[in-house]
């Protein structure tokens, strides 16, 4: 008798060992991040001579956390950095439509330069995307 109880509580034993290895399997899959986000610029444009039209779109399977402009001249020296701080694209999985407005009235900003932005999601990854800053596009109605 004492053979039977010996054996049912290895049993016992082995299967409980079992149960909670198997349970925890599945927990690794959580700790796995979100792809960093993807951004297209559209248009980068100077518009009456003192402000960048800037239009892009950004896919962000992580919330947005903070997107920064910054245009640089040819020699890479730094002429404008304008943080975004509008609810609209800070705090969003993805922008489709981003439209934002850069002064750079005498900031010396000229046809050429390049504009940078970067975007950072809620897990700390950054990217950014960069484009030559071009004249204002003419309207095809006129």
């Amino acid at each position: 008798m004492k053979k039977y109880f010996n054996i049912s509580l290895m049993m016992a034993l082995f299967a409980m060992f079992t149960l909670c290895f198997t349970a925890c399997s599945s927990d690794d899959d959580d700790d796995e991040k979100s792809p960093a986000p993807t951004i297209t610029i559209k248009e980068a444009n100077i518009e009456e001579g003192d402000i960048v039209c800037v239009q892009a779109d950004v896919e962000a399977k992580g919330r947005t956390a903070a997107i920064k402009l910054t245009i640089s001249g040819k020699d890479g020296k730094e002429k404008v950095s304008q943080p975004v701080t509008d609810s609209k694209y800070i705090g969003v999985l993805n922008i489709d439509g981003f439209h934002v407005h850069v002064n750079i009235k005498d900031k010396g900003v000229v046809e050429g330069d390049q504009l940078a932005i970067t975007v950072t999601d809620a897990e700390g990854q950054s990217v950014t995307a960069k484009k030559d800053i071009t004249a204002e596009e003419e309207d095809e109605d006129e």
